[in-house]
C-alpha cells in the first residue's frame, strides 16, 4: 500500500534512469537522506523537470512503497533554485563538495532536520555572497557538519596530552586519530593549524551562520583551514571527495 508524504527537500544528486526518468538523492526535513524516482522528469513538458535539478529546494510530494522500500516523486513546488549559484562554476564546485559530504555520511544518519537547515542556509548564503566570502561559507558548512555528526575536534586543548593550547600556539591535525595535537604530541607530523585558525573556529561556532561567514581571517589561517577542513571530513568519512580538486582550482 502506498503512503503519501509531503516534505521539504533539496536535490543532492540527479542521474538519468532509463530514457526519461531521473533518479534523485534528496535531503529532506522529515526523512533524512533518501533516494527517489521522478518519472518522466527528463521530458520537456514535465512538471518535475526543473525541480529535480541539483541544489533545487522544493516542497515535494512523495509516494512511498513500504514493500519495495522505494519513493516516487509526484509533485515539486520550487521554493528556491539559487540562480546566482548555478551560474558560477566555483560556487557549483563548493555546493558539489557539500553534496558529497551529505551523501558519503548518509545524511549524518539524522532525520531531525538539522543537516537540512544547515545545507539550506549555506546554499542561500553562497547564492548571495560576494566572491571573497565564498570560502567562508564552505568553512562554516564543513565545521558545523562535523559538530552535527559528532566529529568536531577540540580546538582548545591537545588531544594527546590534554594541555590547553597557548594563545599563539599552532596545533597539528592528525588524520589517523582525527585530533588536534600540540607540536610535542604531533612529533613533526600532521597538518598545521595556526592559532588564528583555532580562534576563528572557536569564536564562530556559537554565532548564527550568517554572522559567522562575515568574520574574516588572515591569509595564512584561511589557507590552512581551506586545506584542513575537507581533509578532516575525508578522514572521518573514509573516502576522497571527487569535487575537492575542482574547489581548490577555483580559489
Amino acid at each position: 500500500m502506498y503512503r503519501s508524504i509531503s516534505t521539504h527537500a533539496i536535490v543532492i544528486r540527479r542521474e538519468r534512469s532509463g530514457e526519461f526518468h531521473k533518479s534523485l538523492a534528496l535531503l529532506t526535513t522529515d526523512l533524512g537522506l533518501i533516494n527517489a524516482t521522478a518519472y518522466g522528469a527528463f521530458k520537456m513538458n514535465s512538471s518535475l523537470r526543473m525541480g529535480s535539478e541539483p541544489f533545487t529546494w522544493s516542497r515535494v510530494m512523495l509516494y512511498h512503497n513500504p514493500v519495495r522500500k522505494s519513493y516516487k516523486v509526484t509533485e515539486m513546488e520550487i521554493l528556491g533554485s539559487f540562480e546566482g549559484l548555478q551560474r558560477d562554476l566555483s560556487r557549483v564546485a563548493a555546493a558539489s563538495l557539500w553534496a558529497e559530504v551529505v551523501q558519503k555520511s548518509y545524511g549524518a544518519g539524522e532525520v531531525s532536520g538539522g543537516l537540512f537547515r544547515l545545507l539550506l542556509d549555506s546554499l542561500q548564503l553562497l547564492d548571495a555572497a560576494d566572491s571573497p566570502r565564498e570560502p567562508y561559507v564552505t568553512l562554516q558548512f564543513l565545521w558545523r557538519f562535523l559538530a552535527l555528526a559528532g566529529y568536531q575536534p577540540d580546538t582548545r586543548q591537545c588531544d594527546g596530552c590534554g594541555r590547553e593550547f597557548a594563545e599563539s600556539e599552532t596545533a597539528f591535525y592528525a588524520a589517523r586519530s582525527h585530533a588536534l595535537l600540540c607540536a610535542a604530541c604531533a612529533s613533526g607530523t600532521g597538518q598545521p593549524l595556526p592559532a588564528g585558525a583555532l580562534r576563528f573556529l572557536d569564536a564562530t561556532s556559537t554565532l548564527p551562520i550568517d554572522k559567522a561567514v562575515e568574520v574574516s581571517l588572515g591569509e595564512r589561517s584561511l589557507h590552512a583551514l581551506c586545506d584542513s577542513l575537507p581533509r578532516m571530513l575525508q578522514a572521518v568519512l573514509e573516502g576522497q571527495f571527487s569535487s575537492l580538486p575542482w574547489v581548490e582550482a577555483g580559489r
